[in-house]
């Protein structure tokens, strides 16, 4: 069973992110949250700083056209090579039977979105 650990929280602590909530929610509701911080008595706030590393996706769906229709989705890593798809692609099950035994004339990529393959 899962088993949650708790951290001790301060009252600073719980100010401080009840003042990032508030400071998150000034565009919303502007009234509101500059009341409750000067309830707070908070004059100076600031936007609270994050991480875009953490934001940042490394698995992505790549749309697989055949002749223009939409086959398929292959979730792959981001900024990956267009015959390292096309390799993938040639074995998933689901898209071999549209691919089996045919001549590719094209092949369009657009880059972490879309394989096209013309045949």
């Amino acid at each position: 069973m899962y088993k949650q650990i708790q951290e001790p929280y301060t009252k600073i602590t719980l100010i401080e992110n009840y003042q990032k909530i508030l400071i998150a929610m000034t565009p919303i509701i502007p009234h509101f949250s500059s009341e409750c911080l000067n309830v707070l008595d908070i004059q100076d706030s600031k936007w609270p700083k994050y991480d875009e590393s953490i934001l940042k996706e490394n698995i992505i769906n790549i749309v697989v056209q055949i002749n223009g229709k939409k086959r398929g989705l292959i979730k792959t890593e981001l900024d990956i090579t267009e015959e390292k798809l096309f390799e993938i692609i040639k074995n998933d099950e689901t898209l071999t039977k549209y691919l089996n035994k045919k001549n590719y004339k094209k092949r369009i990529y657009i880059k972490n979105k879309l394989m096209n393959i013309i045949i």
